[in-house]
């Protein structure tokens, strides 16, 4: 039987990488709140890594807006979107089927895409926090921007029934979780800021929000994460629903091993180990 090791989350604001590189306060402190992840990724050890996203209109927007569907093709290189590093992603196409069959046969209609083309909420957390490109993913998709969205509750039963599906794949294989997403963010809209195209509507959510994952107050945060709130949080603030779906696949509410915010932008970064939560 496989084992749900952990779960990391991470925001992906594109000029990150750019910025990690400068010897200015934001470039340390993104390297140091990316270094922290990826060295409690090492201490995971996964053998597959199963990748939250949702995708930011280069796949899904023209033709189709799936609720969930799962990247099923053997490998998919990327960024399509910006002019950052490119990183050749291995797919684990076989678990990646399996995982869509056992959910359907759970209830849930998810999609497949045979090809995708990777965005930069793949790439960066995957090359902050995952220093060996050989570990394959499973690319989980979960409408974040376009209303109607899924409920928080739906997200989290997801989760749940991917933990499920997970646990009973052979082969004893270490999985992580990863999911990649920001609490309440504004990018482009009426709502950004007077010196940036982006701004954080809703920094009392946000901090509502840290709240209950540092007391692993899930039913809580379930509960209060209504389409409504989602959507004062800013037109990005579905992607709240990423790390709800995440918290559904480590099943029992835990408290997080690492937790640290960056309010000044609307998101944190988080990891919680096999469902035993250290201190904060």
């Amino acid at each position: 039987m496989s084992e749900i090791v952990g779960a990391v989350a991470v925001p992906h604001t594109p000029h990150f990488p750019i910025a990690a590189q400068q010897d200015n306060e934001l470039g340390r402190e993104l390297r140091r709140l990316y270094g922290d992840v990826a060295q409690r990724v090492k201490q995971l050890r996964p053998d597959v890594i199963v990748f939250i996203t949702a995708d930011h209109y280069n796949n899904f927007y023209v033709t189709s807006i799936p609720i969930f569907t799962i990247g099923v093709g053997e490998s998919a290189t990327g960024p399509v979107d910006y002019e950052l590093p490119q990183r050749e992603m291995p797919i684990d196409s076989q678990l990646a089927r399996s995982l869509q069959t056992k959910l359907v046969d759970a209830g849930f209609d998810v999609g497949q895409t045979q090809e995708f083309r990777p965005d930069h909420p793949f790439t960066i957390p995957l090359n902050f926090v995952v220093e060996d490109t050989s570990i394959p993913i499973v690319p989980v998709f979960v409408s974040a921007f376009l209303p109607p969205l899924p409920s928080a509750a739906r997200c989290f039963e997801f989760g749940q029934a991917i933990r499920t599906a997970l646990e009973q794949e052979p082969g004893g294989q270490r999985i992580m979780v990863l999911a990649t997403g920001s609490f309440a963010l504004e990018i482009g809209g009426p709502r950004m800021s007077e010196t940036s195209h982006t701004g954080v509507p809703a920094p009392e959510w946000m901090d509502q929000i840290l709240r209950h994952l540092e007391h692993a107050e899930w039913e809580q945060l379930l509960a209060s994460a209504t389409a409504e709130q989602l959507a004062e949080a800013g037109n990005a603030g579905g992607e709240t629903l990423l790390w709800l779906t995440m918290l559904g696949v480590l099943g029992e509410p835990t408290r997080p091993d690492y937790l640290e915010a960056q309010r000044e932008w609307g998101h944190a970064y988080g990891v919680w180990s096999n469902g035993n939560g250290g201190d904060l």
